[in-house]
């Protein structure tokens, strides 16, 4: 999606942003502009451009009122308007950023604000603003030599090879917010993230890798909570259902709300049961999902896990179903007091 061969850092601006629940404050040099020489250039491109190569889920700043009330926005509308203005913005949004910086497990660091140009974005020319907040450093050993004796020093330095909270925003679709990539592995799943929910107030795009996860998210919640509860299906059932949900996202293009329904539950009960499972989804988690749309293989391939279909027997056992439910039997022995599952098959391994 994102080619940065041609990329070209143009400017570089550091600041270091503490947590301020523990009161470690913002320091904002006179200076925030940084030298990059070309070694450090190459490092810089692939450290942070690198890893939003292949990103297929894509943002956009939100504001109940009106995207132009964003902050954040306003600050990167400026900079993408002049970039001889992305040291004083970059103050600003390391202010910004600290206010939210009141998790106990957000870390002070270094708050990276950069400017690139000649990226190639879906094919689309694009011009970016890269944000980097540092949440830990990596060690490394310094020898110090000098005529009579070598030294060992253990240094701290900033990872080139991963990013913990960071974001691309691209000076495209303007009006609707920017588009936008980030990336927060410090918030827990599930928490509220004080890098995308609460800094920089982001929105998913509503395209075909939204409506795909989503789609694979309520499928996995439908089979696990709704059909054993109002349809008796057991835990080989399940399983069924949800391999098979699986093979529809991986093996079709297209997805289409009654075909899929149809060819998942035998029952227009289950049918009907499932659509009505899909607007309580959408109406409770407030995303609008279209009945048709191409299904986006970066979507499946991520978000697969949620249709893994195992069977976990007490600590012992795990029973890996690919499909073939007929082969799968469930019952009880009442001399053993304990149930069991008995699989037929023909070759072993």
């Amino acid at each position: 999606m994102l080619d940065i061969a041609s990329a070209n850092l143009r400017r570089l601006a550091i600041s270091w942003v503490g947590n301020k629940n523990r009161y470690e404050g913002v320091n904002i040099p006179k200076q925030t502009l940084v030298p990059v020489h070309d070694l450090a250039h190459e490092l810089l491109i692939g450290s942070f451009l690198k890893p939003f190569e292949k990103s297929a889920e894509f943002f956009y700043f939100f504001h109940e009122e009106d995207v132009s009330n964003h902050q954040v926005y306003q600050c990167c509308m400026n900079i993408f308007n002049d970039p001889e203005t992305l040291p004083e913005m970059a103050g600003e949004l390391a202010g910004l950023l600290y206010e939210h910086c009141d998790n106990a497990r957000v870390q002070g660091g270094e708050f990276l604000v950069s400017y690139f140009d000649d990226l190639l974005l879906a094919g689309e020319p694009a011009n970016a603003i890269g944000l980097w907040k540092i949440q830990t450093k990596d060690p490394y050993l310094k020898v110090e030599r000098t005529a009579e004796s070598f030294t060992l020093n253990v240094l701290e330095g900033i990872p080139t090879g991963k990013l913990e909270t960071a974001a691309l925003i691209f000076n495209l679709d303007e009006a609707e917010g920017y588009r936008v990539c980030a990336v927060d592995t410090v918030s827990k799943k599930g928490d509220r993230s004080f890098w995308k929910d609460a800094f920089l107030r982001l929105r998913p795009i509503e395209d075909n890798y939204f409506n795909t996860r989503h789609y694979i998210s309520l499928s996995g919640e439908f089979i696990h909570e709704r059909l054993p509860h109002k349809f008796g299906l057991d835990r080989a059932d399940q399983l069924d259902a949800l391999y098979r949900s699986g093979l529809y996202f991986k093996e079709n293009e297209e997805f289409e709300l009654d075909n899929f329904a149809e060819t998942l539950f035998p029952e227009e009960e289950q049918q009907a049961a499932f659509r009505e499972f899909r607007d309580e989804y959408a109406k409770a988690y407030a995303v609008p999902l279209e009945d048709k749309f191409d299904i986006s293989p970066p979507a499946v391939r991520k978000e697969f896990k949620v249709l893994k279909s195992v069977i976990k027997l007490d600590k012992n056992f795990h029973i890996y179903v690919h499909g073939r439910r007929d082969l799968i039997e469930r019952g009880f022995d009442d001399e053993k007091g304990k149930k069991y599952y008995k699989v037929y098959f023909e070759d072993e391994e």
